[in-house]
């Protein structure tokens, strides 16, 4: 792959594990030094020695509750001063709930909302005012879902928190843009990750089910959403913000299901 990305440094949240770390890896073969920021940093050696093993960017990860807002302007002051700068923000850390709306407890809605919506933001708002400082570009991509306009059952907060990160998502783009910050967002359909293969393990999704309404006949690979994430921090992208590029094998458009 070509090195398109050399020099610029990227932060992934929820990098260590699922669609995150696949970021990570893809950004790193572009050239991007990669900050991956996640709660759980346990397996960082081992995360670190599979996606970096062969590359000559750098790769650091930093132990950040992105619901706490000084974590994250500390993720972005510690990110900025190891590499010099920061150029492109992966919003990816998510706290995915299954439960009935009827049984949701107060606290874990506001845990969904805390992480999904009000890390993301944390976390975007820190990154545009170091990129504004810096007086460079900025890329934001937040990685949302087809769960914010289709429905499913027992999932009202996590549909509910992607529909706030897509509307946040416009507004910053809204916002920003003459600071030169592009902000746009991902939406994929189910991807073929150890979470989404746990929840199916659960009983609480029939992924033969899932994939037999999908016109492409399976589910995503992880792979496939980072591609759509490379191609929005590329110069291939230049001129898009403000959008929600939906990577579903046409799910979403299936009215025949």
């Amino acid at each position: 792959m070509d090195e398109y990305l050399s020099g610029k440094v990227a932060i992934v949240t929820g990098g260590m594990a699922g669609i995150g770390k696949v970021c990570a890896a893809t950004l790193l073969r572009a050239g991007a030094n990669v900050i991956i920021a996640d709660l759980d940093t346990t397996l960082a050696e081992t995360v670190i020695r599979d996606i970096s093993t062969g590359m000559q960017a750098q790769v650091q990860v930093i132990e950040v509750d992105i619901s706490n807002p000084d974590q994250c302007q500390n993720l972005i002051q510690e990110a900025s001063q190891h590499f010099g700068q920061v150029n492109i923000l992966i919003n990816c850390a998510a706290l995915f709930v299954q439960q009935p709306a009827l049984e949701m407890e107060v606290t874990r809605w506001q845990q969904t909302f805390d992480v999904n919506v009000h890390g993301a933001y944390y976390c975007a708002q820190a990154f545009a005012h170091q990129v504004i400082k810096q007086k460079t570009e900025g890329i934001i991509v937040n990685i949302s879902s087809i769960s914010a306009t289709q429905m499913m059952p027992g999932r009202s907060a996590y549909s509910a928190s992607k529909a706030a990160l897509n509307a946040m998502t416009r507004a910053l783009a809204l916002e920003w843009a003459e600071y030169n910050i592009r902000v746009n967002g991902i939406a994929p359909s189910h991807v073929n990750t150890p979470r989404i293969r746990q929840v199916a393990e659960q009983g609480h999704l029939d992924l033969s089910a899932i994939a037999s309404r999908i016109p492409m006949g399976r589910i995503a690979e992880p792979e496939e959403i980072a591609d759509a994430v490379l191609f929005l921090c590329s110069e291939q992208s230049r001129f898009i913000t403000g959008q929600i590029i939906t990577v579903d094998g046409g799910y979403s458009v299936n009215g025949s299901w």
